[in-house]
């Protein structure tokens, strides 16, 4: 899900651990980990993109 939301909003911006512990449940904590374990998925899948920046 947060991987999904990366992408949607095309780049990590604050607030979106709170904002899918709002429309999820659970704690602004645990999606954070979440969040930041799908950042580093979404800046390599950026990365090999041919003609995008990381």
């Amino acid at each position: 899900m947060a991987l999904g939301a990366l992408r949607r909003t095309g780049a990590h911006r604050g607030g979106l651990a709170a904002e899918l512990a709002r429309a999820h449940g659970g704690v602004d904590r645990s999606w954070q980990r979440a969040v930041n374990e799908a950042r580093v998925v979404y800046e390599r899948e950026q990365s090999a993109e041919p003609g995008t920046s990381p």
